[in-house]
């Protein structure tokens, strides 16, 4: 028998992640069975069980794969010249988000499991992290560049200003999900408008 290799068992998970995305996306996480999530791969259960141990284990690496390409995100931001303001960062990661998952209402579910499961709660803690880290550097650059400010000072704001950004991404998840007359192009304006430059 022929050995697999890293890459055969790298493009075969990135398979079964993209399959259980797009099941996903139709019913949300917790809606979507493994019988699902087989059934959109095309694969055996076997095959899918060989990468995956459960659903959960599937579920927290496709939330770390959505969340990981709104990182590379903040990365690409930070290589333009002159850089975008920190407010104008929540629509570039909604977009992205929406573009990753559909309906914002699915990690909201993600975000109902941490409550009472300890590894999705450590997945959602994982993720916050990263993505603050980001943003943090993304903001403090932005402040010594735009402003002038001495890194250590520009680290300090971007460590008060980065909540905020975060909020604004979980407010807009929140509200799209649950207010039916939201006006998304409003909220994201309000943002770009009013959080602190």
């Amino acid at each position: 028998m022929p050995k697999v290799t890293e890459e055969y068992r790298v493009a075969r998970r990135d398979e079964i992640a993209e399959a259980a995305l797009r099941a996903f996306r139709r019913k949300g996480f917790q809606a979507t069975s493994m019988a699902e999530i087989i059934a959109e791969s095309g694969l055996s259960a076997g095959a899918i069980y060989g990468h995956y141990a459960s659903k959960d284990a599937i579920i927290v690496d496709v939330a770390s794969r959505v969340v990981g390409n709104r990182i590379l995100d903040v990365e690409r931001l930070a290589e333009r010249d002159p850089l975008p303001a920190p407010p104008t960062i929540p629509r570039v990661l909604v977009r992205g988000m929406l573009d990753a998952i559909g309906n914002p209402a699915i990690m909201l579910q993600l975000w109902g499991e941490g409550v009472t499961d300890p590894a999705v709660r450590t997945l959602a803690f994982d993720v916050i992290v990263r993505l603050r880290d980001a943003l943090a550097r993304y903001t403090s650059l932005w402040h010594q560049r735009t402003h002038g400010t001495p890194p250590d000072d520009a680290d300090a704001l971007a460590a008060e200003q980065v909540p905020l950004l975060i909020a604004a991404v979980q407010g807009f998840v929140v509200q799209s999900a649950m207010v039916p007359d939201f006006d998304a192009e409003a909220y994201l304006t309000s943002v770009e408008k009013y959080l602190p430059r």
